[in-house]
């Protein structure tokens, strides 16, 4: 059975593949999980203790409103008919009665959210309710709340509002609320002596809508607590009361002011985070509690997904491992009987393999083929410079004898009507291009040879239009010195002459100028002001112009050469980077722009280097 193993590949690659999808997806889904439910903790974690902080600073500050209103007793201690007089004082009269109607009506009005106020004056043992914007009062002390000796004022847990036991003279009608309160003691501004007693009832929308923001009901609890453990707010107050004593007590041993920490008994498991609310009046707790069912759900429901995904998936990737591996050594083996044949004796192996299976008999004999195929890539390549190079002398055998009837003809009228030496001008320059173009042994000249034939060309052609042509020819030395290969220049010049200048345009003008443009790049710009191109024309030829491969297209007509074939015996005789770029002049005119990218090759500057 080792044996057996050992020796095939088929056996190797089941093995293999199923290892490698079985094991990494597997352990990737446990870390993952791992991973994803510590991230959510601690985000969970991280951003709901500063929304709590935030919560609470917002309750405070709803607090301290409802504090500021309780101290306007304290307003205008000087003015007999202010509320602090009055408690000092009582109302011995109808007109006092109604300031003191006017003063709780103020503080009730000071927050929304006051539902009644009770006030004890201890001075002349009366208490007075106001309620419904309507006051009543009744000889002494009907309610005593239940006041730490050591605090001025003091808030009472929720609780169902009351009449504080002034009944009588009833109101028009009491509806009970759910209502917090806030009791104060009013002090004797000097010495400290207790005037009497105010209790404000205030409703809890305040307090239920701040809270509604620091938690998701249905999967979050919010709880408000004060150190005794009374309860102010619940967002599940079924629950609270069902079982909440042991977690109740657990929050109110943290020392801490704010924190989070690990809770389990029978019907929770999960996360407190608390934030405390403390002032002189006030020692409340702020809690939420969120069960690990409900934060590790997205997780678990995505691990769980990605599990049933995984396992479809490897039954999937099991099956798919054997019978790829049956499938793709089956290949290999008829490949080495394709081998065995297309083989036809060299024999002498330079490659050493000692493995015994498909593989190693594979590359054996692959070796051995590539070496076949390295020889016809060879044979191949030698080909391929052999036919570029017929085709590059084929482009240069290109001419049109149109031109050089049109010059013979040019050159015999002027014989007939003048007779001088203009004669042997056009006659030498005539000899000049013949030479030139008659040149077969070198298929690339410098750059200010193919300049001279044209200059040759434009005299010739300049007489043919009655001097009415003017031409400029300019190039640098470094520019002249670059080898290029010959007639690249006059078929763009002569196409000037075939479709561009017009008589009724006015003077022909025409402009060679060659330059080095960067260190590397040579320039050439053939620019006329004849009749220009159709823009659609233009664009459509400038399309072909732009494609990267050397591509001989066939040019129809009396195109000449044309300005595709000179692309591509550019790119034949540098590379692909040549361009050729048409611009049409204003008012009009064209412009034919060349860039020769040289690539450092020193080799063209040499005038007797044949590349043909």
């Amino acid at each position: 059975m080792k044996t057996f193993y050992r020796s095939s590949l088929r056996n190797k690659l089941i093995a293999f593949l199923l290892a490698s999808i079985v094991l990494p997806i597997s352990i990737s889904i446990l870390i993952t999980y791992n991973y994803t439910k510590e991230s959510v903790k601690s985000y969970y974690i991280r951003e709901n203790t500063n929304l709590m902080h935030q919560g609470a600073v917002n309750l405070l500050g709803y607090l301290e409103r409802i504090n500021e209103a309780s101290l306007l007793t304290y307003n205008n201690l000087s003015d007999k008919y202010s509320l602090y007089q009055l408690i000092q004082n009582g109302t011995q009269s109808y007109l006092e009665e109604r300031e003191m109607y006017r003063n709780l009506q103020f503080m009730a009005n000071s927050v929304k959210e006051i539902e009644q106020i009770y006030l004890y004056s201890a001075m002349e043992d009366h208490s007075y309710r106001y309620a419904y914007k309507l006051l009543r009062s009744t000889p002494g002390q009907t309610y005593i709340p239940d006041l730490d000796e050591e605090r001025d004022a003091q808030i009472e847990a929720v609780h169902a509002s009351h009449e504080y036991g002034i009944e009588k003279p009833k109101f028009p009608y009491h509806l009970s609320k759910e209502v917090f309160s806030f009791h104060r003691k009013i002090l004797n501004a000097p010495t400290g002596e207790v005037l009497g007693i105010m209790s404000i009832d205030i409703r809890t929308d305040m307090i239920r809508e701040i809270s509604s923001m620091l938690y998701t009901p249905g999967s979050e609890e919010l709880y408000i607590l004060d150190r005794q453990g009374n309860l102010i707010f619940a967002s599940d107050a079924d629950s609270a009361e069902e079982g909440g004593h042991a977690w109740v007590q657990s929050i109110l041993e943290q020392t801490a002011d704010r924190g989070h920490f690990h809770y389990e008994d029978g019907r929770f498991e999960g996360i407190h985070i608390y934030e405390s609310l403390s002032a002189p009046w006030l020692d409340w707790l702020l809690v939420k509690r969120m069960p690990y069912e409900t934060l590790y759900r997205d997780p678990r429901q995505l691990t769980l997904i990605n599990s049933l995904a995984v396992s479809v998936f490897l039954i999937i990737a099991a099956t798919a491992a054997v019978i790829i591996s049956y499938r793709f050594t089956n290949p290999i083996k008829q490949l080495l009987r394709y081998i065995n044949k297309l083989e036809s004796g060299n024999l002498d192996a330079g490659l050493a393999i000692d493995r015994s299976d498909e593989i190693g008999i594979l590359s054996k004999r692959f070796y051995q083929l590539m070496q076949r195929i390295n020889q016809l890539i060879m044979r191949e390549y030698r080909l391929e410079l052999a036919s570029k190079s017929n085709q590059l002398k084929a482009l240069q055998a290109q001419i049109n004898p149109h031109f050089m009837n049109n010059v013979l003809q040019s050159i015999g009228t002027l014989a007939l009507q003048h007779g001088d030496r203009k004669v042997y001008t056009l006659i030498s320059s005539l000899g000049k291009m013949m030479r030139y173009h008659m040149r077969a042994d070198n298929s690339s000249v410098p750059l200010s040879a193919e300049l001279d034939y044209v200059q040759s060309y434009l005299a010739l052609q300049r007489q043919r239009f009655d001097e009415n042509l003017q031409y400029r020819i300019e190039a640098d030395d470094a520019a002249g010195a670059v080898q290029v290969p010959r007639m690249i220049l006059q078929p763009i010049v002569e196409n000037v002459f075939k479709h561009g200048i017009q008589p009724a345009l006015g003077p022909g003008e025409i402009t060679v100028v060659c330059r080095m443009a960067e260190p590397s790049v040579l320039e050439i710009r053939v620019a006329d002001n004849g009749v220009g191109m159709e823009e659609a024309e233009r664009e459509k030829l400038q399309a072909i112009l732009n494609r990267t491969e050397s591509v001989f297209e066939p040019v129809s007509g009396d195109d000449g050469i044309g300005l595709i074939n000179i692309l591509s015996r550019l790119r034949l005789f540098y590379s692909d980077e040549v361009r050729m770029r048409l611009e049409n002049r204003a008012p009009h005119g064209l412009e034919v722009i060349i860039s020769i990218p040289l690539g450092g090759k020193e080799g063209l500057f040499d005038e007797s280097t044949d590349r043909g």
